[in-house]
């Protein structure tokens, strides 16, 4: 009976020890912390939606009292505004029946299953080679379960458990129906978690998806996003629609930029809120974006690059978020485990757990000081490297042989540089 590679066994074996160890931290965590944690923030809002207050979902006078209701006695924490969209309300609402301990306890184990199941469905559609064990494939799906951002998500109670369940049901919809046809519910998945929680995360993969020319997954993504808004429009209105732009758009000073993992948080740790820093990540953004629309173009035209292509977009698209934080790399567990199931994936494990030794390094960490944050770094290398495997970095093919067929300038002379003839061919 053949056994499991070294490097399986020890992977799986460190990365249960992980899970073991979040799931002792978060019993750990006390009344006081529980009510400083970023539910709470999903805890009001949904309240307040069932208390009636639609309309005034994103109102702070409504949120900050009820907010402080909620951790006194003992704390005098500022309110942790509700930012998510109207439909995470909703979402959330059953929870808000539990008084909040017992609500933070279910909230943040769902969202470890979600991620578990995300994660287990890249795992089984996945293209492994057919002498795979399945203890090769559990051990996968627990180094991927146990990243960095699956221990902030259960902490912290917050939403990335079903925005991760999201990529991985994506990636399992597009290989069910060969990557190269794309899939109606490919989109739907990426576009319902988008819409419903939170959309800076999936602009990469929008760049990704339009690239791919995929109108399967477009019109699913279309539909879900049309979907939400329908549905947040019929909870809180046109006037609770501009609230939530205004807080969504207007609250990016709210968080030092320092105490960010993406772009913004690597020049804000070099230069502060500073404008400069803005246009040095939103210059760094544009091209992140590039780079998901050249990983899109090229799995349209060569479908073996579709695992590589989709996970150096999906850490492309994170890095390339204004507000990522420390829970939202849970995006990449699905992407980790499918790329496990390849050739390369020694180096793949090592760039894994690169990037969840720096996220631990980075993590509550707002310091001004060289060489400032990790983890934005790591993210862009691993984008690199996917756009390095599926063809290089350089022009579209398509492009290069426009370039190709341009009239070339050739010089014939004397060599003198005086009178020389000028040659088109």
């Amino acid at each position: 009976m053949s056994r499991p590679p070294r490097t399986a066994l020890l992977a799986g074996g460190v990365a249960a020890a992980l899970l073991i160890g979040y799931l002792a931290m978060w019993l750990g965590v006390s009344r006081l912390e529980v009510g400083r944690s970023d539910f709470t923030s999903t805890y009001v809002g949904a309240t307040l939606l069932r208390q009636g207050h639609a309309a005034q979902l994103y109102d702070e006078s409504l949120q900050t009292p009820l907010h402080s209701q909620l951790i006194a006695p003992g704390d005098r924490q500022g309110n942790l505004p509700f930012v998510n969209p109207p439909g995470a309300a909703l979402l959330a609402l059953p929870v808000t029946f539990l008084d909040l301990p017992t609500a933070y306890r279910v909230w943040s184990l769902l969202q470890l299953v979600l991620i578990a199941l995300g994660v287990a469905a890249a795992v089984r559609a996945a293209p492994w080679p057919g002498h795979t064990l399945r203890a090769t494939k559990i051990a996968a799906w627990l180094a991927g379960t146990a990243g960095a951002g699956t221990a902030s998500t259960l902490l912290l109670g917050q939403w990335d458990g079903l925005l991760t369940l999201g990529v991985g049901m994506a990636y399992a919809s597009w290989r069910r129906r060969r990557p190269d046809d794309g899939g109606l519910a490919a989109g739907a998945w990426l576009g319902a978690v988008a819409a419903l929680t939170k959309p800076h995360l999936f602009l990469g993969v929008a760049a990704f998806m339009l690239a791919r020319r995929d109108r399967r997954a477009l019109g699913g993504a279309a539909a879900a996003v049309a979907c939400a808004g329908a549905l947040s429009l019929l909870l809180v209105g046109p006037q609770g629609l501009e609230a939530f732009a205004r807080i969504a758009l207007g609250g990016t000073d709210r968080w030092p930029l320092a105490g960010l993992l993406g772009f913004t948080g690597l020049f804000g740790s070099w230069l502060g809120n500073a404008g400069t820093a803005y246009a040095l990540a939103a210059v760094a953004s544009i091209a992140a974006l590039a780079g998901c629309a050249v990983l899109g173009a090229r799995s349209r035209t060569d479908g073996a690059k579709f695992e590589t292509a989709l996970a150096g977009t999906m850490a492309l698209t994170l890095v390339m978020s204004p507000h990522l934080l420390g829970h939202d790399l849970a995006l990449l567990a699905p992407a980790a485990a499918w790329m496990l199931a390849g050739a390369t994936r020694h180096r793949v494990l090592a760039l894994w757990v690169l990037l969840n030794a720096v996220a631990a390094l980075d993590f509550g960490n707002a310091r001004m000081a060289p060489p400032g944050r990790l983890v934005p770094v790591v993210l862009a290398l691993a984008g690199v490297v996917a756009l390095r495997a599926t063809g290089g970095i350089a022009l579209p093919a398509q492009l290069r042989r426009r370039a190709a067929a341009q009239p070339r300038l050739t010089y014939s002379g004397s060599g003198s540089g005086v009178g020389g003839a000028v040659d088109q061919s």
